[in-house]
């Protein structure tokens, strides 16, 4: 009798522990982030990981954000990560998954060598206003063209950005966030179309005659005009 009590706490016990969710918790730049798993509070369905990471108007902007949330994530992991290049040396990076009933690992997104290639993008960006000054980007291999909306929650406040640029968005990304208003961890897009990116056509440059040839002929029709003269 006092085995079978004893195996049924036990077995209490491993559902509570089954159960009971735990996520990596923090909210601060990611040079001091913790990857260290703490349990949340009841209620809680998913773990939510988001990060900006933000070189545009030429200033470093940095946000990380873990924590367990109420939100059921529609599958068992939703991620994106991608990196959109909008002028040289300023691009927007958005890395977001949602977990469910699970802690999320850690994800990697290495850009790798970057060979720039003949295609173009139109670009610009605006950040919490409607002004978007398009300029032309050459754009690295593998990348496409995309125009995104997008709105995040940093501390208790809204952001939002309109990026255009090129982008090594995946095309399964793409056609997740394509019908739009989709929420993924902390990032709502409101918009995001993905186009292929224009080729630049090549231009060839015609030399102009040579003088010397210009200089002979002339001097061969003159000379040929003063023969029949003499001769007549």
């Amino acid at each position: 009798m006092k085995g079978i009590l004893v195996a049924g706490v036990f077995v209490a016990f491993a559902i509570t522990v089954i159960d009971s969710l735990s996520c990596r918790q923090c909210y601060s730049p990611i040079e001091s982030c913790s990857n260290e798993v703490t349990q949340c509070d009841e209620g809680s369905l998913s773990c939510v990981e988001s990060l900006v990471n933000s070189t545009l108007g030429g200033s470093h902007y940095l946000y990380q954000n873990r924590s367990c949330s109420a939100n059921n994530c529609t599958e068992g992991s939703t991620q994106v990560a991608f990196t959109v290049h909008v002028f040289d040396d300023q691009r927007f990076h958005f890395e977001s998954q949602c977990c469910q009933a699970e802690a999320c690992n850690d994800t990697s997104h290495e850009t790798g060598t970057q060979v720039l290639t003949n295609t173009q993008c139109s670009a610009c960006y605006s950040y919490n206003t409607t002004t978007c000054q398009e300029k032309t980007r050459q754009c690295f291999q593998g990348e496409r063209c995309v125009h995104i909306t997008a709105e995040f929650v940093n501390g208790t406040e809204r952001n939002t950005v309109e990026l255009k640029g090129c982008s090594d968005i995946s095309e399964s990304t793409c056609e997740t966030l394509a019908p739009g208003n989709t929420t993924v961890g902390e990032f709502f897009f409101q918009s995001v179309k993905c186009e292929n990116a224009t080729i630049i056509p090549v231009t060839t440059n015609t030399p102009p005659a040579s003088t010397g040839v210009k200089t002979s002929f002339t001097s061969s029709v003159f000379g040929s005009l003063l023969l029949l003269k003499l001769l007549f």
